[in-house]
């Protein structure tokens, strides 16, 4: 299995928070970045899957924030490629724009599993793993808790949570991208 995870930078909450010169926008230059809990979940699933299955994991992340740490962790914890996207902006892409960009990205890796954050605390609507979904040309499942591979190739099991805490166990037809 090739797995493709998305990792993104987002402001650290706990550091202070400074407003730029004009009044209207943070300054990012003085803010300090952590990697999306979220997405770091998924990076963890595709650890998991490797472990598991013998699966090669890929990370892509768009060179902003701190993501030279973030990266170097990655690899640290066992992603097999690391992939930087340049940006030209001082500030991330919006969400359907972001989604754009990593499509561009994962598309040649030929990942048959795409993993990414189902949220963050920048983007709380979840716009980036569904609208990369449709960039991608492949189904999306989201609210992931769990991966597995499936009981026969191009498959995997998932553990998708609904409102309530309903857990629900499926099979997912490969190549998909899952909101973790």
């Amino acid at each position: 299995m090739n797995i493709a995870v998305v990792i993104r930078q987002v402001l650290d909450l706990i550091e202070p928070l400074e407003v730029d010169a004009s009044g209207t926008a943070l300054d990012l230059d003085s803010a300090s970045f952590i990697v999306n809990e979220s997405d770091d979940h998924a990076l963890e699933q595709a650890i998991l899957l490797k472990e598991a299955s013998g699966a090669t994991v890929n990370v892509v992340a768009m060179d902003f924030g701190d993501v030279d740490n973030t990266l170097h962790t990655a690899a640290a914890k066992g992603a097999d490629r690391i992939v930087k996207l340049p940006l030209d902006s001082d500030v991330p892409p919006a969400p359907r724009a972001a989604a754009a960009l990593y499509a561009q990205a994962v598309r040649p890796l030929g990942a048959d599993l795409v993993l990414v954050g189902v949220q963050a605390h920048d983007e709380l609507d979840g716009g980036v793993a569904p609208f990369l979904a449709a960039a991608l040309g492949l189904p999306y499942v989201g609210v992931i808790r769990g991966v597995k591979a499936g009981p026969e190739p191009g498959m995997a099991t998932v553990c998708k949570e609904f409102p309530g805490a309903v857990m629900a166990r499926m099979k997912v037809k490969l190549p998909a991208v899952l909101g973790i």
